[in-house]
């Protein structure tokens, strides 16, 4: 049986280890995203790497869970900080009210063939439109972000063919 689409994916962008199923393998990231909920802690870990700018081709930054400013200003507070970020290491900064991360990713950021790594549990929504797309902890959405690995196992695959038709 020939490979499917996340394994063609995932051999495009080996950076080491074997392309074989259950072995562990590190693959390049083209993409990040983080959101408010997420990301703040993403971010003080990148920044504590003493990278001086993302090396990834796009990392974004959304504001789309910890919208509501009431009650107290820490929202607000992580807000700035992000915002800030962002400009600082050539992040791209979606302000609040653009829309829910994956879904906007998808729709105004998503590139077949790239590989993208999200800390948000929805990033698998990119690989509707033929990214591998995967939703990871912030320390690795970091790690990716200052041009490191991820690193995963070889994935096994599944055929499954359907046949019949569909009543009405």
């Amino acid at each position: 049986m020939g490979k499917n689409v996340a394994q063609k994916l995932i051999d495009s962008h080996l950076v080491s280890g074997e392309a074989v199923q259950g072995k562990e393998v590190n693959i390049r990231i083209d993409q990040t995203l983080t959101q408010d909920a997420t990301g703040t802690m993403a971010y003080l870990q990148f920044e504590a790497m003493g990278v001086p700018r993302v090396r990834t081709k796009l990392s974004v930054s959304y504001v789309d869970h910890n919208t509501l400013q009431y009650g107290g200003f820490e929202n607000a507070d992580d807000h700035r900080f992000l915002q800030t970020l962002a400009s600082k290491y050539g992040i791209y900064f979606s302000r609040p009210g653009n829309g829910i991360c994956h879904q906007v990713h998808l729709e105004r950021f998503g590139v077949p063939g790239q590989t993208l790594l999200g800390s948000d549990s929805h990033t698998p929504t990119s690989g509707g439109i033929g990214m591998l797309a995967i939703g990871a902890g912030g320390l690795d959405v970091a790690v990716a972000m200052g041009g490191g690995p991820f690193n995963l196992v070889y994935p096994r695959v599944v055929l499954v063919n359907l046949k019949g038709k569909l009543r009405r």
